[in-house]
């Protein structure tokens, strides 16, 4: 898997760029410790994975240099640390303004996040809103399935894991932003917070308001 860490030479190479901004196939050569043509090699690699990009520069007299820098699919690659910062933003708004104001805050970003998924589902039923809702999720790569009654979701991958293991409203964020979605009463049944292997909500068909 191409990263930052490592030591192999094309994690080298982005190490390089990653902390000079740019290089030219003869600097990296004296990184590397290898050919011209080794370099070029792996250069080509990472430029067929779109983590590299090229263009020329002109310093002084003579011809421009073919320098190589880090492409913005490149930069996704770096650590992040979102949930570190999201974990703190949610502390201080607890110590500003309590727990109530961190209830609120969560309460409308579920409604946001409701509104997106929304807008790109168009079934009259629980069911079928279930099933799109469903693929929506699997392209954000978070995995679910519809349970076979239709009345229930499956979540296998918590998208907000480390910031639910501190602040369990985010639990009922997604509980209430499901009811936004599929205009009926929800239920979290049980969760990966808790320590099952899934998030199961479940959907109460006679309170549905589709």
């Amino acid at each position: 898997m191409i990263g930052f860490s490592g030591s192999s030479s094309v994690s080298l190479i982005l190490q390089h760029l990653q902390r000079h901004g740019q290089a030219t196939v003869k600097e990296l050569e004296e990184v590397l410790g290898v050919s011209t043509t080794a370099v070029r090699e792996h250069l080509a690699h990472l430029q067929a994975e779109s983590l590299v990009s090229t263009s020329t520069v002109r310093r002084g007299p003579g011809r421009p240099r073919l320098v190589y820098t880090l492409t913005r699919k490149a930069h996704n690659l770096f650590p992040k640390q979102y949930d570190l910062l999201i974990n703190l933003l949610l502390k201080e708004i607890a110590a500003v303004g309590g727990a109530e104001q961190v209830d609120l805050l969560l309460e409308r970003v579920g409604k946001r996040l409701a509104g997106e998924y929304a807008d790109r589902i168009s079934g009259h039923d629980i069911p079928a809103r279930l099933a799109e809702l469903r693929a929506l999720l699997e392209a954000r790569g978070i995995p679910a399935e519809v349970h076979q009654s239709g009345d229930g979701l499956h979540i296998f991958a918590c998208p907000y894991f480390d910031v639910a293991q501190k602040h369990g409203e985010v639990c009922a964020m997604e509980r209430q932003m499901l009811e936004e979605v599929l205009g009926g009463k929800v239920e979290l049944e049980h969760s990966i917070r808790e320590g099952h292997h899934r998030c199961r909500f479940v959907v109460n068909k006679e309170q549905s308001q589709v």
